[in-house]
């Protein structure tokens, strides 16, 4: 009996041996296959052409905002000095260029008025533009103000509720440089003659542009 279990428990000594054998065997044959593969695949890759850049980060970006240096600059109908004088840019206005020529920046499109006419656009001088953000000082700030309030009626009497209703008026979109220069400043109303009240045009001459400004209150309204 006893040589009977020897026996078996050799046999079972054998077995285990070999079928680690088996296993080790079978590890190192699949980690070389997949050594080769990764090589192989390597090799295919060194093989390919490189891909292009999508963009080509050579040629420089053409720079098209900018903003307006001079405390004020003409917008003519052509890019020369004859240009048309159509309107005025202001300090610190932004502006976006759309095309350069000579020296000259288009900041508009091209409108044709009639069949086979020629092309205009409106162009400013490209000295007049900075690409930087413009900063105006508090100090310039009251100077530009007080420029657009020389021939207003009253004016020593009322020159601050003047430069606050200017400056409230033109942050919020409602006037442009360009309105108070058109009366040179505010004027007296007849229409109140009970209260102190001025007005000013804003957008156009007609009744709908007009903005009043109770000096009292500080209040701007329209009719």
């Amino acid at each position: 009996m006893k040589k009977i279990m020897i026996v078996v428990l050799i046999l079972l000594i054998l077995g285990g041996a070999g079928a680690g054998y088996y296993f080790f065997f079978m590890q190192e044959e699949a980690v070389e296959q997949e050594t080769a593969e990764t090589d192989e695949l390597a090799d295919e890759q060194g093989q390919m052409e490189p891909l292009e850049p999508i963009m080509d980060l050579s040629v420089p970006v053409e720079q098209t905002d900018f903003y307006v240096m001079e405390r004020k600059i003409p917008v003519v109908d052509k890019p020369n000095d004859d240009g048309l004088i159509e309107g005025f840019l202001y300090k610190g206005e932004y502006v976006e260029v759309l095309e350069k020529q000579n020296g000259w920046a288009r900041i508009s499109d091209y409108i044709v008025f009639e069949e086979g006419g020629m092309e205009i656009a409106q162009w400013v001088s490209l000295d007049g533009l900075v690409t930087e953000e413009v900063i105006i000082s508090d100090e310039e700030k009251i100077e530009i103000l007080d420029s657009y309030l020389v021939k207003s009626d009253d004016l020593k009497l009322h020159l601050t509720r003047f430069r606050t209703a200017i400056d409230t008026l033109m942050k919020a979109g409602d006037c442009k440089p360009g309105d108070f220069e058109e009366l040179g400043g505010w004027v007296k109303s007849v229409t109140y003659q009970s209260s102190d009240v001025y007005f000013i045009y804003c957008g156009g001459l007609k009744q709908d542009n007009k903005i009043y400004l109770n000096v009292q209150t500080g209040e701007t309204f329209k009719r």
